[in-house]
């Protein structure tokens, strides 16, 4: 078989248009994913919830206030919404706290974290004291909590 001009031109043109393909495509895969509309990641990689963060921080903050926080655990905690007690458990973090003194009241949301804490005494028995944490939230960032027990620490 002779190679005719008019084949080579053709199959060029085929390899041209075909590499013009692979780049539009490539193209519009790199557009997709820097734009988040291709998500190549699992949703939980958005980070923790507020409630998450809420409960993960006021069980630090509880367990600093403990005797023996390597030997303590949790139990029955849950976290819910919780209004914004301005003349009540909220004044003292309100007035006082520096990350909430002065910040509009309609800019801070509140999660109220709750449980049971059992900790070893200095005597040797455990004591299980429920707690109450308040997280407290200004624009949806977690900026300050406030643990409350029912006994001394």
């Amino acid at each position: 078989m002779v190679d005719n001009p008019g084949n080579h031109i053709r199959r060029r043109s085929r390899l041209v248009l075909f590499a013009a393909l692979v780049l539009v495509g490539a193209a519009i895969v790199a557009v997709a994913i820097t734009t988040g509309a291709l998500r190549l990641w699992k949703a939980d990689d958005a980070g923790p919830t507020a409630e998450q963060s809420a409960q993960q921080r006021c069980q630090r903050d509880v367990l600093e206030k403990v005797l023996s926080p390597s030997t303590s655990h949790f139990s029955e905690v849950r976290a819910e919404a919780s209004a914004l007690d301005v003349d009540g458990r909220d004044l003292f973090s309100l007035t006082l706290e520096e990350p909430l003194k002065d910040i509009d009241e309609s800019r801070i949301t509140v999660l109220n974290v709750s449980g049971v804490i059992s900790t070893p005494t200095e005597v040797g028995s455990t004591l299980s004291d429920h707690f109450d944490c308040r997280a407290y939230f200004v624009d949806g960032s977690l900026v300050h909590t406030l643990v409350l027990f029912e006994h001394a620490h």
